[in-house]
């Protein structure tokens, strides 16, 4: 069974078709199934190359990369079943619906990518906005057709694609944004007639993008500028403006599109009757599917009161780049167009907002389910507490003897409870049980002798004299002897 071209040691870490990588961009960088790949020999001993190689590691990267795969897994097998199929190319229909599925194994899932590095961005845009009011511009752009970025770098030739190192999002490179303004800025620059207009634009130009001596010898544009110089005009000149990468700010999906027919043998030979024999064969690439959104800034790297005037003519000639001339390969065929969404950043700004309010509807949620948390706990604590000491009072109380008990709750009356049941002390109901009149007693002979004092003076007659009498006979029968 062929394999992606990788060592033994890696294959048993990644899986022989990568399945375990979760980067598209690595994936897309160092494990791709190449164009002219040998999956086997013919009756001659010559490798047979299955020109499906490319489109598969393409359609691997793509959203819903899995579907796609498994789709082409079922196309295969469905073609492999047919009715008139030689042996041959039932074969090999076989073999490729298994290199398909394994290759449907990758576990990469870009939604959650999408929205951390669309949220990158936006914050990124709103900290230039804050730090660098005066030394910035961002331009939205939404594409208004697929894009092919970055299309020659790639393992694959001609079929490649930006992706971010991290995220495996695509992007445009910061060198791509500069090329295609300074491209747009030349052409504003050659319809100029006016002399004295011409050369103050062309030195904006220059302070913009930045001028070698090189130039002006080796640019067919820029030679044609070099009169417009005095003598006093530098030809070497840095740039003040810095292009930086532009990252989508929406979700970017990539997706594969084909290419022109090609016609191998012809273009192998030059022989015009080779085009009869073939078939033409479509060269599947990547691209950026249209409706992503992404931020273009452009930042002086020096401040001072020229960078106003600076960055209007960069966001004008960007402005026209996106909108006119378009980004990456194949714009003359429709790729690579933009749009300038005149609520881009109002955009950005409410996504951003919008971000806050959740953050912080999230915090105060949390933060109300934390404190309920913390009180049910408290709350289980204390039930526990009460719990464990009512334990350790019922376990302490089982090794009290009665009279004990009796002293202990005795103890715990105040004088006027005190006083209350030494009022029911000879009452048919309410009186106080035995145990209970004896701890008494022995309570009226120890702590609460006032007590007792203050009840005898009023025990002259009556019923307070009975009781009396009943305390003082019990003090007797418990061998305590008289009453204080």
């Amino acid at each position: 069974m062929p394999q992606i071209p990788i060592t033994a040691d890696v294959a048993k870490a990644v899986g022989h078709f990568a399945e375990r990588v979760e980067n598209r961009s690595l994936l897309l960088d160092k494990f791709v199934l190449h164009k002219p790949w040998p999956v086997e020999n013919d009756e001659r001993g010559r490798p047979v190359k299955w020109d499906d190689a490319s489109r598969w590691s393409f359609m691997r990267i793509a959203d819903q990369s899995q579907q796609l795969l498994i789709n082409e897994q079922k196309t295969l097998n469905q073609g492999a079943r047919g009715r008139n199929i030689s042996l041959e190319n039932k074969k090999k229909k076989t073999a490729q619906a298994i290199i398909a599925r394994q290759l449907a194994n990758v576990r990469w899932d870009s939604k959650e990518l999408e929205e951390l590095r669309a949220s990158h961005t936006r914050n990124f845009v709103l900290m230039l906005k804050k730090t660098m009011p005066e030394n910035h511009i961002t331009v939205i752009g939404q594409l208004e057709g697929r894009m092919a970025i970055n299309l020659s770098d790639s393992l694959i030739q001609n079929a490649g694609i930006a992706l971010d190192r991290l995220f495996g999002m695509p992007y445009i490179p910061g060198s791509a944004i500069k090329g295609v303004c300074r491209h747009a800025a030349i052409n504003e620059i050659k319809s100029i007639n006016d002399p004295a207009e011409l050369k103050k634009v062309f030195q904006v130009f220059q302070q913009v993008f930045g001028t070698t001596e090189s130039d002006f010898r080796q640019d067919k544009q820029l030679h044609k500028f070099v009169d417009i110089l005095s003598g006093s005009d530098a030809k070497t000149l840095k740039g003040r403006v810095d292009f930086l990468a532009a990252h989508p700010i929406t979700g970017a999906k990539i997706t594969v599109d084909l290419t022109t027919a090609h016609y191998p043998d012809y273009y192998r030979t030059g022989i015009l009757s080779d085009l009869s024999k073939e078939s033409p064969r479509p060269i599947p690439f990547p691209v950026v599917d249209k409706g992503a959104r992404f931020a273009f800034c452009l930042v002086t790297n020096r401040a001072d009161s020229n960078s106003k005037v600076l960055l209007d003519a960069a966001q004008r000639w960007l402005e026209i780049a996106l909108t006119k001339s378009g980004l990456g390969a194949k714009t003359s065929c429709g790729y690579g167009w933009f749009s300038i969404p005149v609520d881009g950043l109002a955009k950005i700004e409410e996504a951003e907002k919008q971000k806050r309010e959740r953050v912080e509807l999230e915090r105060q949620r949390n933060a109300e389910q934390a404190k309920e948390a913390e009180e049910a706990n408290r709350a289980k604590e204390a039930e526990e507490l009460r719990i464990q000491q009512k334990r350790a009072e019922e376990e302490r109380r089982k090794n009290m003897s009665p009279s004990e008990i009796a002293d202990e709750e005795v103890q715990q009356w105040n004088d006027d409870a005190f006083h209350a049941r030494l009022r029911n002390f000879i009452k048919t109901k309410g009186a106080p049980g035995e145990e209970i009149k004896k701890a008494m007693v022995r309570a009226m002979h120890n702590n609460k002798v006032h007590l007792w004092n203050a009840f005898k003076q009023k025990a002259v007659r009556g019923n307070d004299a009975k009781i009396a009498d009943a305390i003082r006979a019990i003090s007797r029968n418990m061998n305590m002897g008289k009453m204080p």
